[in-house]
């Protein structure tokens, strides 16, 4: 019998959260506040063009993140308004996800690299129910 979680798409674990916000300087400190955090530097993040904060909960990261440039951020932010925009899961396998996918009929999912120099693939809102899904992790 499988463990609880084992799917073909090699998903592990989620590993991030992302909210999109207009104003990322105006929301950190209360996100800091509330979660009792500090807040944490301010990066790039080269998937979803945007400056973010990620503050690492266990092994899950709550990511704020305000578009820098067009790509997914900003067309969340555009499109839906400040709120979570996309759920990032650590695969085992993203070409097994991949597979996955394209055996259920949808679109290859694009790739890309993460700021922290990952492979990463999304999943466009309009296959996966509105937001962006996410998979980071080997090949």
């Amino acid at each position: 019998m499988p463990r609880a979680g084992d799917h073909p798409n090699g998903a592990l674990r989620l590993d991030r959260v992302y909210i999109a916000v207009p104003d990322l300087a105006a929301v950190t400190e209360p996100y800091g506040r509330v979660l009792g955090m500090p807040v944490p530097k301010i990066q790039r993040g080269a998937v979803i063009k945007a400056d973010m904060a990620v503050f690492d909960l266990g092994p899950t990261g709550l990511t704020v993140a305000q578009p820098a440039e067009p790509g997914p951020a900003a067309e969340a932010l555009s499109r839906r308004g400040p709120g979570p925009f996309q759920v990032l899961y650590r695969t085992s396998s993203m070409d097994a996800a991949a597979r996955w996918m394209a055996s259920h009929d949808m679109p290859p999912p694009a790739r890309g690299v993460r700021n922290t120099g990952e492979q990463a693939m999304l999943v466009e809102p309009e296959q996966a129910c509105g937001a962006y899904i996410g998979f980071v992790g080997p090949a």
